[in-house]
């Protein structure tokens, strides 16, 4: 007799949506990865318009001080707009890991589900054979 789970369709499905939520969540990662490089570049741009500035104070006019100023003050807006960002994809990724967790945990009763009732399956084997090896013998022993 072979095991046939009863909810195997529905195991299938849970590890189709757990492979789904990794995927959400690798992609979401490597987006959040991006956004964190694109504000380390900004911020590192922005110290180095600050060094230059610095530098050249002596030999600047006011006018070019107040543009650069004014260019700071701009990248510094670049940088708490991407900084924003940052944030709200650091909470998608962690609704994602959450959604994701959740995944593999429902997965994970289904399997265990299989699991106890193969163990069951290889129980309930296991005595209709004693059963026929009692018959087999209890003929041979009332034949002879």
């Amino acid at each position: 007799m072979t095991f046939n789970f009863r909810l195997e369709k529905v195991l299938k499905y849970k590890k189709t949506v757990e492979d789904y939520k990794k995927n959400q969540y690798g992609i979401i990662k490597q987006r959040l990865d991006r956004e964190e490089n694109k504000l380390d570049k900004i911020n590192r741009y922005k110290e180095g318009l600050q060094n230059e500035k610095n530098l050249s104070t002596v030999n600047t006019k006011v006018g070019n001080l107040a543009m650069y100023n004014d260019y700071i003050n701009h990248i510094n807006h670049e940088i708490n707009i991407q900084k924003e960002i940052v944030s709200n994809t650091k909470k998608e990724l962690e609704k994602a890991k959450k959604e994701m967790i959740l995944a593999v945990q429902e997965k994970k009763v289904f399997e265990k589900l299989k699991e106890n009732e193969y163990e069951k399956h290889l129980y309930n084997m296991k005595k209709q054979e004693e059963k026929l090896t009692d018959i087999l013998v209890s003929y041979k022993t009332s034949t002879q």
